[in-house]
């Protein structure tokens, strides 16, 4: 069983803070080191910070996913036509004019209620873009027994 010492003192009345004071002030006393000490314990006693782990992280990326390609949708689709600049684009056309377009399917016109596409972030973009780049040989172990065996 996993018990926190939280759960049984509460820091946050004026009485423990005082008390937390008084405290400080005679390990101070005795030595500074000790004062120190005593400050760092009641901070870390105090603070209430509670991290729970949720298993709901894919339903809230899939609505924000949604929400994405909604948006996309009511700004750049006019008439079930997709444009951009005030020009009509065609789904061959749609890789070089919207590039953070990723088709789950075959190409299609991101405006049909059935084509299926996601917003890539230009987060994940960039980190797809850092993974292709090349790497600096030096920076790479390399077991030069493994390299020259014959296979």
């Amino acid at each position: 069983m996993y018990i926190r010492m939280m759960e049984y003192f509460k820091f946050d009345g004026l009485l423990a803070k005082f008390v937390f004071l008084i405290l400080a002030i005679v390990a101070v006393h005795y030595h500074i080191v000790f004062g120190v000490i005593v400050i760092l314990i009641f901070i870390s006693l105090s603070q209430n910070v509670i991290e729970g782990m949720e298993g709901n992280m894919n339903e809230n990326e899939d609505s924000s996913k949604d929400s994405n390609v909604q948006s996309f949708k009511t700004t750049n689709c006019v008439n079930g036509k997709l444009m951009k600049d005030n020009k009509e684009i065609t789904p061959q056309q749609v890789k070089e004019s919207f590039p953070n377009i990723k088709f789950t399917g075959d190409t299609c016109n991101p405006c049909d209620e059935d084509c299926k596409f996601e917003i890539i972030s230009s987060e994940e973009q960039i980190t797809t873009e850092e993974n292709l780049r090349a790497m600096d040989s030096n920076e790479v172990n390399v077991d030069r027994t493994q390299s020259i065996k014959k296979k």
